[in-house]
Parts: structure tokens; sequence; C-alpha cells
């Protein structure tokens, strides 16, 4: 498909058409909407006003139009809780037409008037603390509900709940001995459209380990205690015009603790699961009580329709656990840049932070030390960690922020999936130009070269450029124009053509960069999106889905990845319909100019086996030994795998020589180093690659090859790190890299200063100063020296184990999130990805309790194809993991 712009400019001075319209504002109300907007200057006309009701899938009936020369119109007799597609556009006096400007606006519902009490809820059967919702419990005008909670009781007195209960929480029931609380809080789960909308949903009460935590949780109940339940609506939360109901309240209940069933009772409890459904449910209870949390749990192409079949049963009951167990996942995990008071009004909602060890960091500007800032972070792909970029929709405020985030991270492809205002709410601010007039944001001038709008989405392609640099750069554009905020699309055939055309122009574009997707908030929407890009994939390489391990990665990058019960719900349906429709007749084999956007190609005709799961630390040693087996015949087969994946994904490498501004990667996870001497051969440059971490792990920059001064130390700045380790012997290294008592290190305004030699956790360690620019600001670096009777090409457990706890030890001085480790070598890849990937998976090991060798190598390899193992290597791995793990995780 091309794109381009029908305008066209003859010589001279042709008439110029109006401007647009601007700051267009909907007022929705129950059978009408009132609109307000700016004319434009110049000599202008009248404005037409026309509105479209849209129906599902997007497609629109003209429902009215209308002329006025003013900026206000009502627009009556519409239908109510209805969507409409706005379309406003100017006529001037020279009888030109101005560009359409077009919006979505939705009446709102008839007013609810709720009943005094409606009635007691339903429980679940059997001994489970759990409350049923139905629709139409508060009447059958209950379309204005917008949130549901549970209302837990131990007062058998009372008549109705109390209204105070829902300002109470398990905190002051627990500890504060109040009978009545706010046991949940979720969004309402019944929405139009078929792929989401059960007439019952399962609410389990008394399943979180809520600890000291005083906000809404879900706390366990009081053993032996009874307990009555009772629902409230609220049409909106934290609002002082919500309107808010209860129902009365359920018959009594005595919570049991799990502990304390009687053991018929439990056998009996399994004997009666005979449904897919009900054994499903069992298993998670069971896995629950025994304190382990499995985030695998792929599911092969040929049984999913069969599984979700079950987890629709009983009101989706199963769906719903599986998102419970997904809301506690990485919120623990630190977020103090972004609760900064400086960096406040630059989030668009207050409570969707960026965790600190995954969000984007921008070039910081002179003088400003928080203009690193930006609500986004980097979420993982299929196969690559830093796949895509996820952020909010920019505010007025931060569109300078929001272009030199596309421009820094080399972004080529953006995925928008909001409309800019929805319901008189503005959603995203309008962040590109109007028309072919181009717009400077900060240092960074953008171009509309094209645009295309569909029925339910539209194209752009824009042309940047940066006042400081001469090279253009193109950038897609595609919006997703039908899907409504914490909703989800009618439904999966028009997202899913969209994610095909996505990845059709991810594949054709050409640039190292990952792609770069927003909503409002950057996560509901959003996170859905990238889950179901992540998972096509996985479905196309390896006949099998992991919804729930894409999701929990997600969440543990960026929080609320898939806002509501009803996206996850909705990203199985997607799965769903594309499982049904079959595999393509003939797939597409990818050339080689495409670029990192190999990861989102067709599967190639070659059929690859399935790839090896992860395994749990208490099987791993009998893991090692089946692939011993026959000569080694597992590993061998488990190898060849590995070289059939690493091609699927690879980078395009930069060129020789490659300069950028920052050595922050932007081939996401090469870092390159911007030498000062121009002089310098390319064949000479270390190679310096970044391994984020994970939440709770260390960032990991690795550096190969000999390295002047000023190459290690820049990179110890710019990304901050506070360990330093060294792989090269002693004898082979630069006398010119470290400080000694006497003479510091001295390279432009930056000092290294020796400060002491120390012991960290039995290993000796040196403290560094360093000393950057003209502020004189200090930090601390430790310096780990590998021993060098040790140094080979395969790295020994019994030197591994020690060392690498005296590195995360240094790692974890003074800092919630571990701080970033750099590793040198001078020989090559080898040692260093054996340490890097052992360093990794007991990582791993210690935080899911499994581990994953095949995937470890398989990023490392597609990162830095230098690090691909030899099968000697790989073996290598498991020994060392396995001689480790023999003696517990540290």
């Amino acid at each position: 498909m091309v794109l381009g712009r029908t305008d066209t400019h003859s010589p001279g001075l042709p008439p110029a058409e109006p401007g647009l319209v601007q700051d267009v504002q909907c007022q929705p109300e129950a059978t009408r909407l009132g609109l307000t907007w700016t004319v434009p200057p110049g000599d202008v006309g009248t404005c037409v006003v026309a509105a479209e009701q849209l129906a599902p899938g997007g497609s629109g009936q003209r429902v009215f139009q209308a002329s006025t020369a003013g900026g206000a119109l009502l627009l009556p007799g519409l239908l109510p809780a209805t969507p409409y597609r706005l379309s406003l556009r100017v006529l001037g006096s020279n009888g030109l037409w101005s560009r359409t400007v077009t919006l979505v606006c939705a009446t709102s519902a008839d007013a609810w008037h709720p009943s005094e009490l409606a009635a007691a809820p339903r429980l679940e059967p059997g001994p489970r603390m759990g409350v049923v919702l139905t629709r139409g419990l508060f009447g059958e005008d209950d379309g204005q509900i917008g949130w549901y909670g549970v209302i837990a009781s131990t007062d058998m007195s009372l008549a109705r709940p109390p209204r105070d209960a829902v300002n109470r929480t398990w905190h002051d029931h627990h500890y504060g001995g109040h009978d009545s609380y706010l046991a949940t809080l979720l969004p309402s789960p019944f929405h139009p459209g078929p792929w989401a909308t059960p007439e019952a949903w399962a609410v389990p009460v008394g399943t979180e380990d809520c600890g000291q935590a005083r906000e809404i949780c879900n706390g366990r109940l009081k053993p032996g205690s009874q307990y009555r339940f009772s629902v409230v609506a609220f049409t909106r939360l934290g609002a002082p015009e919500t309107t808010l109901s209860f129902s009365a309240f359920s018959e009594p209940r005595t919570y049991v603790s799990p502990g304390a069933v009687p053991l018929p009772v439990a056998v009996g409890a399994v004997a009666g699961c005979v449904l897919a459904a009900c054994a499903v449910l069992g298993l998670l209870r069971w896995r629950r009580a025994r304190g382990q949390r499995r985030t695998h749990r792929p599911i092969p192409s040929h049984s999913f329709r069969q599984s979700f079949e079950a987890k629709s049963a009983h009101a989706q009951q199963a769906f719903f656990q599986e998102f419970e167990e997904l809301k506690e996942v990485g919120k623990e995990q630190p977020r103090l840049e972004a609760e900064h008071p400086a960096n406040a009004s630059k989030n668009r909602y207050p409570h969707v932070l960026p965790y600190d060890h995954s969000r984007v960091r921008l070039a910081q500007l002179q003088g400003d030390p928080h203009s690193d800032y930006v609500n986004a972070n980097f979420v993982p792909g299929y196969a690559h960690p830093q796949e895509f970029i996820a952020t909010q929709g920019p505010l007025k405020k931060t569109l300078g922020d929001f272009w030199r985030l596309v421009w820094e991270q080399q972004v080529r492809v953006i995925v928008m999936l909001t409309v800019g205002m929805e319901n008189g709410r503005v959603l995203c601010e309008h962040y590109w130009p109007a028309d072919a007039t181009p717009v400077t944001y900060g240092h960074i001038t953008v171009h509309l070269l094209a645009e295309e709008p569909e029925d339910e989405w539209t194209q752009r392609e824009f042309q940047l450029q940066h006042t400081a640099q001469p090279q253009l750069r193109r950038v897609k554009q595609l919006q997703f124009t039908t899907w409504a905020d914490h909703s989800v699309p009618e439904g999966p055939g028009s997202l899913l053509a969209f994610t095909d055309l996505v990845r059709e122009q991810a594949r054709a574009t050409q640039g190292p960069g990952p792609m770069l997707v927003h909503c409002s908030a950057g996560v509901g929407r959003t996170g859905t999106f990238v889950a179901l890009v992540r998972l096509l994939q996985q479905l196309e390489e390896e006949q099998a889905v992991d919804v729930f391990n894409a999701v929990c990665a997600l969440r543990l990058q960026r929080p609320l990845m898939i806002q509501t019960p009803s996206q996850y719900v909705f990203l199985h349906s997607c799965l769903l319909s594309r499982i049904l429709e079959g595999p393509p007749a003939s797939p597409r084999v990818e050339g080689t100019g495409s670029g990192s956007w190999r990861t989102l190609s067709a599967p190639s005709p070659v059929r690859r086996g399935p790839r090896p799961q992860p395994v749990a630390v208490a099987d791993f040693a009998q893991a090692c030994a089946e692939r011993a087996a026959n000569a080694n015949a597992g590993f061998l087969e488990e190898y060849q795998l590995l070289l059939q994946a690493i091609p699927a994904a690879g980078s395009v490498p930069p060129p020789p020589g490659c300069k950028q501004d920052s050595t922050a990667s932007y081939d996401r996870s090469t870092a390159w180093l911007s030498l000062e001497d121009e002089g310098s051969p390319p064949d000479e440059m270390p190679e310096a690659w970044l391994f984020p971490g994970g939440p709770s792990g260390h960032d990991h920059v690795v550096l190969m090859g000999p390295a002047r001064p000023q190459e290690l130390w820049q990179l110890v700045c710019e990304h901050q790190a506070q360990v330093l380790v060294s792989l090269c012997p002693p004898d082979s290294q630069d006398e010119d890299l470290w400080p000694t008592e006497q003479q510091p290190v001295v390279m432009g305004t930056v000092t290294v200063h020796w400060e002491a030699e120390s012991s960290t956790a039995g290993w000796p360690c040196t403290l560094l100063r360093v000393t950057q620019g003209d502020s004189g600001k200090e930090r601390r670096v430790h310096r780990l020296q590998f021993p060098s009777r040790e140094l080979g090409p395969e790295l020994p457990a019994s030197a591994l184990l020690p060392f690498l706890a005296a590195m995360g030890r240094s790692c974890s001085r003074g800092s919630g999130k571990p701080g970033t480790v750099l590793s040198h070598s001078s020989k090559g890849a080898a040692q260093l990805g054996t340490f890097l990937a052992i360093d990794q998976l007991l990582q791993q090991a210690g935080a899911e309790r499994t581990v994953d060798i095949f995937n470890v190598a398989l990023q490392q390899s597609q990162a830095c194809g230098l690090m691909t193992p030899t099968l000697e290597q790989y073996i290598h791995l498991y020994q060392c993991l396995n001689s480790v793990l023999a003696d517990g995780l540290p």
C-alpha cells in the first residue's frame, strides 16, 4: 500500500484553504451531545458538523448534519449509551474546505435510579468464599455502573450494610476491629459485545496476603468466623457526584482455613471435580496452597479451544482467577523517579507510573537532572527483552519529550490505540502536524508526508529532522480508532487485521529501534496489543501459546499491562479466532534486509520442533541426566533447535565505526561508544552490549576487547554502573585504566580516585570514587577481579558462585533496584557469555524457582552474535548450573 497526499500546489499564490477548528470539546448526555470548538482565524464562512452512529466493527451510519457560523452546536435525538463519530470542517469564503477534524464521543446511559436495597447476592457453592455478581442485580437500567465492590461483615445483626463500610479496608478489619469493610473492588465485567459479556461473574474473597497494607486489599478471612457479603455498585470512583447502591447481605458462611479441611472432605472435593473447568480451578487452588507461583502455562494450539471453553464455564471463573493472580505481579517494584515531585506533572494518571528498572531514559539536558524522565518502559516481545516501548499518550507539556523518545530510540513505527478525545475527555494530545505545515517540538521538526484514513484505522507517515543532526528519518504511525478506553473491540476480527497490518509495516521498515505503542495510559489497550503480537509470534513458531506468562512478563516491566478482566478474556478470544482460521496456506519467507523486525515475521517453512520448556529447580539434576544420556543426544537436539531459532530474530549490526551521542544502545542491546578520537580505526573499537535485568535484578553492560580509559569510564558514567567486574588477567590489563593510591585517572571532566581495598562476601574488592563534571558530583564504584587462575574459556562453578555472591552484594548496597554491573573481558565473548548466563539463570532460579537455559542462551545470541555458545559451552552451562544448584540456592 502506497500512502500519498492529494494536495497539489501550483506556483504563485493559490487560494488558501481555511485552518482546522481547534479545541473541540464534547459534552455527552443520554440523548444528545453538546459540541464546542474554536473557529479558525481568517475569512471563514460556515462550519459543517456531521454525526455517524457507529455499529459493531466500526462502520457508521449518518444520523445528523448541520451548519453553523458559530462555535457551538447541540446534536439532539440520539440513542443512549451509543458511540458516534463526529466530523467538523470549515467552508471558507473562497469556496475551499478545510481538512476534517474527527472524534468519537458516546452518549451517556439513561439515568440510573437504583432500588433502595438490591436483592442479596448468591454465593459460590461449596466451602469456597466467593460472591457471584449477576447482570441486572441492581435493576435493568444498570448500564452506568462502572465499578463493583464486595462488602464483608462479621456483624450478623445488620439489616443492611453501613454506608461508611466502603471507606474501611481489610487492615481496619484485621487490625482495627471493624466488623464491615470493602474487601475488593473491580471494574464492571458487564460490557456490550459478544466476546466478553458474561451474565454472571464470580468474585473470590480472602485470596491475598496483605501484610500491613492500608489500601483496598482482598485479605485473608479469620478462620472459624462467620461472614456475610453484600455487593456495592458505583457509577464512578472518587467523584462527588457518584451514585452508590448496596445489595442486601447474603446468608452467613463460616470461613474454614484451607489447611483445616478434613482429609475426607478434601478427597471428596477432588473426586467431585468431574468437569474440565473444575479440574482447572482445583489445580490452581492446589498450587496456591503450596505457595508456588507457576508462571509458565503453555497451551498447545490443538488444545486451545478446549481450554478456552473450560475457562469460559461457570461465568468465566478460571479467567477471573488467573487475572486475580496477575494483579499482584510486579507491584512491589520501586518507581522512585516517577514519584519525584519534579516529574509528577509529566504523568497523565497518578497511578500509572513506570518502574525504575525498565523505564526508558532520555538523554539528560544540561542543568536539569530530571530531564531524562518520560513515562515509558521497555517491554519484551517474543524473542527480545526490549522489542517494544510502552508509553502513555503525550500531554501538552510532554510533546517534546515524546519526540525525543522517538528520535533517541530510533523508533520507526508508532502504534496509537486511542482517539484524542472520548466522551469529552482528552485521552491523548494531538502530537503530529495537522496538515503539510511542519511543526517543531523542541529540537525535532516533524513533517506530515502522507495520511490514509480507513474505517477502523488511519495510516500516517512522518519525516523527522533534528536541528543538531543532518540525517532525516521517516516514521510510520498506525492509529486504531475503534477501541474505547477500558473496553474491548466488538470482536477480534478488526484487531487481528490491524495487528497483521502493523507487523507487515514493521517488516518493511528499516531501522534497529523498538516499536513504540501507546494508548492513553499506555497499559490497558497497549498491554493487550503487545501481548497479542508476542503470542501470535509464539503461536507461529511453537504451535503453542502461553498467555499467562506473556502477561506476567509484561507486568514485570510496566504496571497494569492488560488492565481489565475483559481485556484478558478478549486476548484469548483473538488467539482462538486465529487458531480456528488455521495456518496460512503459503507462509512468507523473509529476506535478510528487514532488520530487527524479523522478530515479528511469519514462520519459516522449515518446521521446528517445540522449544524446551523451563525446568523446575527441584528437577534440574534429572533434566541434566536425561539430556546427557546416549552420548549427550538430548543436548545435541536442544542445541540444534537453538541454532535454528537464532536467525528467526537476529538483528542487523550497525556499520563499523558507528558513533552515537549516547552509549545507550538503541539497537536495544548494543551499547555503542561515542569515541572522541575520530582517528581510531573501526576494527580497534571495543564492543559493548546492554542486557536489561529483571524487575529485581541488575542491568548488565558487557565490554569486549581492549579498552582505553575514556571508553571504559564513559560506559561507567553513562550507565551509572555501580560494580565493575574484570575478567581480564591482571598481567594483561592496561595500567592506565585503574587509579592507584598516588595517581588518579583523569579524562576530561571525569576523574577516578582509588579510595580503599575492602572485602565483599569474602572477596577482595577495590572501592573507587568517580567525580564527574564541573559540579563535582561523586559516586562510588566497586571493582571485582575474577581470579586469573580460573580464567579459561569455561568458567568453573567453584569460583563463579562466591564471585557472583560478592557481585550481587555490591550491587544491592544503598539501592532498591540493584545497580548496573559492567563486565569487561579483553579475550572476547566466551567468558562473558558464560558469566552473564549463569548470573541471569541464578536470578531466575531465585525468583521463579525455574531455570530456562535455552531462552537465556537464545536471547544472548540474538542480542550479540559473538555470544552464541558452542555445543561444549552450552553443555557447560547445564553442568555449571547443576553444580551450583546441587548445593542449594544462595
